[in-house]
């Protein structure tokens, strides 16, 4: 992580609540500030997986939450097990297309 955004995740920290969240320039990825005690910052991943034409595949509310480089790591891991992939092949073989939820949208967004 470069310094330049270090200090921006710091200047963006200071005005949010805990728990407000911000859209990034990565697709799927939104910021969450967590509470702390005292004036250390934290803040978590919330990834919401991405259709092709850009809608969610899930609920914000069900998206996935990564609050340390370990837990980044392990997922990374689960994804790409090839194991893991033809067991979701098949899984999504077997079921029929869903509806689309539609995601309301932010105007401002963290640039990565």
């Amino acid at each position: 992580m470069t310094v330049n955004l270090i200090d921006r995740l710091k200047e963006f920290g200071k005005d949010m609540k805990d728990w407000e969240e911000m859209k990034t320039s990565v697709e799927g990825v939104i910021i969450t500030k967590m509470p702390t005690k005292g004036d250390d910052l934290n803040f978590g991943l919330k990834i919401i997986p991405m259709s092709k034409d850009g809608k969610p595949l899930k609920r914000r509310e069900k998206a996935l939450f990564i609050t340390s480089l370990e837990q980044w790591e392990a997922f990374k891991e689960i994804f790409n097990d090839p194991k893991g992939f033809d067991l979701i092949s098949n899984i999504d073989n077997l079921r029929g297309p869903r509806a689309q939820e539609k995601e309301e949208e932010s105007e401002e967004v963290f640039e990565i």
